[in-house]
């Protein structure tokens, strides 16, 4: 294995995260941790409906109550 004592000092070292970087990382992991569950949520109630939708075409539709 190549020794890598030639790229010492080579690259700078990154900057430090500031307050505004740490908060913008935060709120973007918790925005699609959100949006992957309601994705997620999506997807079955989707699946759920579709489920019910083709149970039903062999009866007939059900009719409303009356509205009072």
């Amino acid at each position: 294995m190549a020794s890598r004592k030639g790229t010492d000092g080579l690259f700078r070292s990154p900057a430090p995260l500031t307050a505004m970087d740490r908060t913008t990382s935060e709120a973007r992991h918790i925005i699609d941790e959100q949006t992957a569950r309601r994705q997620e949520l999506t997807a079955k109630l989707r699946a759920e409906r579709m489920a019910r939708d083709a149970g039903a075409n062999g009866r007939a539709p059900a009719t409303k109550a009356p509205e009072t």
